[in-house]
C-alpha cells in the first residue's frame, strides 16, 4: 500500500522536492524557452538526464499541474509539453533563484574552495 504524503509540517514542502530534484526546474525552464517541446527534443537539450529520470520529472510536474502535456492523435503519435498558468506563476521565483546564484557564483565558487 502506497504511503499517503501528509504536508501538514510544511506546506512548501512539494516545492522544496522540486529544487531537492536537480532535473524539475532545468525540465521546466527549459519547456518555458521553447514551448511547446517534444520528449526527444528536450531531451536532446538536457545533457547527462537519462530518458527514464526525464519522463519521470516530466510525471510530477504534470501531476503537480506545472507543464501541461498534450498528446496528438498523428501517425505516429506525438506529445507535447508546455508550461501551464500555473507554472507561469512560478516562473519569475525560479528566475530570481538563478539570477541570486548567477550573482554570487564567485562567492560560492571561492567559499567552496577554502573549505577544502
Amino acid at each position: 500500500m502506497a504511503k499517503k504524503l501528509d504536508y501538514e509540517y510544511c506546506k512548501a514542502a512539494p516545492m522544496l522536492e522540486w529544487l531537492g530534484n536537480k532535473w524539475a526546474l532545468v525540465v521546466l525552464l527549459k519547456i518555458s524557452e521553447n514551448e511547446p517541446v517534444r520528449f526527444n527534443e528536450l531531451y536532446r537539450t538536457i545533457p547527462s538526464v537519462s530518458e527514464k529520470v526525464l519522463s519521470q520529472v516530466l510525471r510530477q510536474l504534470t501531476t503537480d499541474g506545472i507543464i501541461r502535456r498534450e498528446l496528438f492523435p498523428d501517425v505516429p503519435p506525438r506529445t507535447e509539453y508546455s508550461v501551464t498558468e500555473f507554472g507561469k506563476t512560478l516562473l519569475p521565483h525560479v528566475e530570481a533563484l538563478l539570477n541570486w546564484g548567477r550573482e554570487n557564483f564567485e562567492q560560492i565558487m571561492m567559499n567552496r574552495q577554502n573549505a577544502n
